[in-house]
């Protein structure tokens, strides 16, 4: 693409508030999102990622109690700091990285530790209309989610990043009901981690074909952002992200880009054995 008809990409919020309670045995001493996948750390791959897409800026929201991590990361991740670590352990330096054109910011998360407050918190940061969101224990070793998402959109359109239904993984995502046929699809609505047999009901009624799992990317718009704000002011407890977009949904389209890529969650324990198997020794 020419660079003076380029598109500005929009930032990204990395949604990382969470204690990854999922992963309460090792949580304490290590963020989730710095786990091993393929040998490198989880935020790593989130960062190539964002790379591959072309965006420039993005932020990190998450707990105060890894603050003192901070500093390192921000050093580790910052602009060319893998190719001076590559030199500076006789490694082949890899010089031209898309990542490298990456601002990232990082942010305490002060409200209360929900989805929706890291998402509206990482906004405002930003100070940006549209933005995406990445859920940071959510990750793709290909890089190929994001870019993807970001190829379907259509203006002005929140959309959401979904994977084929199955029903043994239905337990442990946001299953939507979609309407349409074709790459791009709409959500009609959504059940949050149906049991097994909720989740054969549901293929019961709609058929395997219009089922998808929720997947930790999204782009939304700031009708979306407005509405998300309204839902989390109106209510004491905080109702979950998937919910207040399956809400959105009954008014507003909502669209829906399927991936065929594995997406590896760092919040399961079943992955962290099958991650520290493939990850290099030494």
């Amino acid at each position: 693409m020419n660079p003076t008809t380029a598109v500005a990409v929009a930032p990204v919020v990395i949604a990382a508030g969470g204690l990854g309670t999922r992963v309460r045995g090792w949580s304490p001493y290590l963020p989730k999102e710095f786990r091993p996948v393929e040998g490198r750390p989880g935020l790593a791959h989130i960062v190539d990622e964002l790379g591959a897409m072309g965006a420039e800026r993005a932020v990190v929201v998450h707990h105060p109690y890894y603050t003192p991590l901070v500093p390192w990361t921000r050093r580790v991740l910052a602009p060319g700091a893998l190719a001076r670590y590559q030199a500076i352990a006789r490694q082949p330096v890899d010089k031209h990285r898309p990542a490298d054109r990456l601002r990232l910011d990082f942010i305490e998360q002060r409200g209360r530790y929900a989805d929706i407050t890291s998402v509206l918190e990482g906004a405002e940061h930003l100070r940006a209309g549209d933005v995406y969101v990445v859920f940071a224990d959510n990750v793709d070793v290909t890089h190929t989610a994001l870019p993807l998402l970001a190829t379907a959109v259509t203006p002005g359109v929140p959309a959401v990043l979904a994977s084929p239904f199955d029903v043994d993984a239905a337990e442990t995502h946001g299953v939507i009901v979609c309407a349409g046929t074709g790459p791009v699809q709409k959500m009609l609505g959504l059940v949050e981690k149906p049991s097994r047999s909720a989740a054969r009901q549901l293929v019961a009624e709609h058929g395997v074909g219009s089922l998808r799992l929720l997947q930790g990317r999204m782009r939304i718009t700031q009708g979306l952002l407005a509405d998300l704000s309204e839902a989390a002011a109106g209510t004491a407890a905080e109702p979950k992200l998937s919910l207040a977009l399956a809400a959105y949904a009954r008014r507003q389209p909502v669209h829906v880009v399927t991936t065929t890529q594995p997406m590896a969650d760092l919040g399961l324990d079943g992955e962290l054995s099958r991650a520290a198997e493939a990850a290099p020794a030494g």
